[in-house]
């Protein structure tokens, strides 16, 4: 059977992007949230060569938009991490999971360009594609590389082939016997919902707890939800954590009905629709648009001043998908009236308001997912005069 290589041409429907002016460079429009290409899907233009130039280039863009996260010396370790699940990636390490390499292999660079372009889904990693031009990105493949010496010393690193469906029909019924022969059940369970028996005690290569995916939840697939993703994922595995590369361990067909299996799974799960708006009702149009955005999960401006009794619309973007629900916006004493949930990269969100009583109120980020602050650093100061 011949095998194919898994950069194969994108095909049709990519996003074509309009040019807009961000504060590291120009990047693309974003298109409606939930339509970031697969992994395999992105676009990766060809690489300029590395010089003295990029590599500085690289430095400040990742001084300016990755240290929060993954901490200057690129460790996994900035002051935003201990609020991120998963962690973010240590680059230090450089155990990859999103790769077209084999098993235990480092990433091409373009395999790195895709994951700083498209993020990684239902994560805090996001899209850099529509923050940051082609030219930036690739600095910052340059520059994220330098963190390890092993792709100094690494021989060349090429994608994996793998062998393309043998057949048009995918047997869902054989898929479910090979994921019970693969023994898949003891780590995601046998629905699939990611709590198998071995679950609770699955550890990554640092000795800290992974989540085991949850198959029937489609967005869950951090590279996209597709036949030709989770067949990349299962031939290269998934380096630095406990899932396996199954090259060479089940046929071609085998591989595709499970995928196939897989995927029926889906949609079976919660998929909660994270975003969510309120303005106050009767305040009518407003009289001013206030652009606030987030950055480094920080609110930029951090102090906004209003007139007492005038009708103010906030419009809010995120540069980080923030543990990948996403980041809000509220006012104390009003956000019952006042509210943005789950904004994210790409999928802004906005709110209408009028306070007539003059004072200095907080605003903050409104996401949390327990009873304490996701979020605590996001906090600024609305001043009413």
């Amino acid at each position: 059977m011949k095998a194919t290589t898994l950069l194969l041409s994108a095909g049709s429907g990519l996003l074509v992007c309009a040019l807009l002016a961000v504060s590291c460079g120009k990047a693309g429009q974003a298109p409606a949230a939930g339509s970031t290409p697969a992994f395999l899907d992105v676009v990766t233009s060809a690489k300029p060569a590395a010089s003295e130039a990029t590599l500085a280039r690289g430095r400040e863009l990742f001084a300016y938009n990755c240290a929060h996260c993954h901490g200057e010396r690129g460790e996994g370790d900035g002051y935003g991490a201990p609020f991120l699940v998963p962690q973010p990636r240590n680059f230090v390490t450089a155990k990859y999971k999103f790769r077209t390499t084999a098993s235990g292999e480092l990433p091409t660079d373009e395999d790195l360009f895709r994951t700083i372009s498209r993020g990684a889904t239902g994560t805090g990693m996001p899209p850099w594609q529509y923050l940051l031009n082609d030219a930036d990105r690739w600095a910052l493949v340059d520059y994220v590389k330098t963190f390890s010496p092993s792709f100094a010393e690494a021989r060349e690193r090429k994608p994996m082939k793998v062998a393309p469906p043998p057949e048009d029909r995918r047997d869902v019924d054989n898929g479910r016997e090979v994921y019970a022969k693969l023994q898949c059940a003891k780590c995601h369970g046998t629905d699939g919902r990611g709590v198998g028996p071995s679950a609770s005690s699955l550890l990554d290569a640092d000795g800290r707890y992974i989540n085991t995916r949850d198959f029937t939840v489609a967005a869950s697939y951090r590279t996209g939800f597709n036949e030709r993703e989770i067949t990349r994922t299962m031939e290269t595995g998934m380096n630095g954590t406990p899932m396996p590369s199954y090259t060479g361990i089940v046929s071609a067909k085998d591989e595709y009905d499970m995928v196939a299996y897989l995927m029926s799974l889906a949609g079976r799960g919660s998929n909660q629709h994270r975003q969510a708006a309120k303005s106050m009702e009767g305040v009518g149009a407003p009289a001013r648009v206030i652009q606030v955005r987030e950055h480094a999960w920080k609110y930029e401006p951090s102090e906004i001043h209003v007139k007492a009794g005038e009708v103010v619309k906030i419009e809010f973007s995120t540069t980080d998908n923030g543990l990948g629900a996403g980041h809000g916006f509220a006012i104390d004493g009003v956000d019952q009236d006042v509210f943005m949930n789950g904004a994210m990269v790409g999928a802004p969100l906005s709110t209408t308001f009028r306070i007539d009583t003059p004072g200095r109120y907080t605003f903050y980020c409104a996401t949390q997912c327990s009873t304490t602050d996701l979020h605590p650093h996001m906090h600024g100061t609305l001043v009413v005069d």
